[in-house]
């Protein structure tokens, strides 16, 4: 929960050179702004890049669950790891997530678990194969003795574009008065939609959802109220959130990024009279 920015990049069914040498000028262009942090370029072809002992380099195994993608089917949700991918993260700055910048090429068709209905149930009614049935693979493994009979492994078509991406970076905690406050804040922001605005004129940017709106009004004042809103929205939701499992008897141990702010109470009582003024509009 946060003011974030979230952006798809994508460059079609193109050569893996023509990939490569997009994310390497886009890395130069990060590598050219004031990030606190830039990596290395990752390429990445997932499963030979596991060493002998099947670990990862901790960047790559970030990069490949960043550049994983939803798809849906049979009303559930499903992750598809890339089986290719040419990526990079940066740091905007102190309080801000990392955000991720590549392009990664995915399967035609994944294999999905589903739990196969109880006997008598409707047979359309397959449900995804959940936690529930993880522990009790758990404990079949434990024991030896393996059930098979109630799951289903379907291959499914994907419908990903070769050579896409699909991320978000949440920059609201970078307004943190102990990290500079509104004008870290700005900056961070800024950075991010900076490279946003590069992968634009490299016609790799499909979209962008900036929850600041400054990436359609380029206005700083609004963009600066949004994140004083969101602040404050945040703290009393938390807040409230507290209160309500004080009232239940339960001990809350939060840890928003939100609470950290030397002003939370005064955000928190902002927050909870908007979540008041919203409830009276109702």
């Amino acid at each position: 929960m946060g003011l974030t920015i979230s952006y798809d990049f994508d460059l079609g069914s193109n050569s893996i050179e023509l990939a490569r040498e997009k994310i390497h000028a886009l890395h130069q262009a990060a590598i050219n702004l004031p990030f606190e942090k830039v990596s290395e370029v990752v390429e990445l072809v997932v499963e030979p890049c596991r060493d002998p002992q099947n670990k990862m380099d901790e960047l790559h195994r970030f990069l490949q669950l960043e550049a994983a993608r939803g798809i849906e089917y049979e009303n559930s949700y499903f992750f598809v790891d890339p089986v290719q991918l040419i990526a990079f993260t940066v740091l905007p700055g102190k309080g801000c997530e990392s955000a991720n910048f590549g392009l990664a090429l995915f399967p035609q068709t994944t294999e999905i678990k589903l739990r196969k209905p109880e006997p008598g149930a409707d047979p359309n009614q397959i449900k995804p194969w959940g936690w529930e049935d993880f522990k009790i693979k758990l404990e079949e493994k434990r024991t030896g003795k393996i059930d098979e009979t109630k799951v289903e492994i379907r291959t499914i078509p994907t419908n990903l574009t070769h050579w896409s991406w699909s991320n978000f970076c949440k920059t609201q905690y970078a307004s943190n008065p102990e990290y500079g406050g509104m004008k870290n804040f700005l900056k961070c922001h800024g950075l991010v939609i900076q490279m946003l605005d590069i992968a634009q004129d490299m016609g790799i940017l499909e979209s962008v959802h900036d929850e600041g709106g400054y990436w359609d009004s380029r206005n700083t004042q609004n963009l600066s109220q949004s994140v004083g809103n969101y602040n404050a929205l945040v703290a009393g939701v938390v807040g409230g959130l507290k209160s309500l499992l004080t009232q239940e008897g339960i001990e809350a141990k939060t840890q928003a990024p939100i609470t950290d702010y030397p002003n939370y109470e005064y955000l928190e009582a902002e927050g909870e009279q908007q979540i008041k003024r919203e409830k009276e509009r109702e």
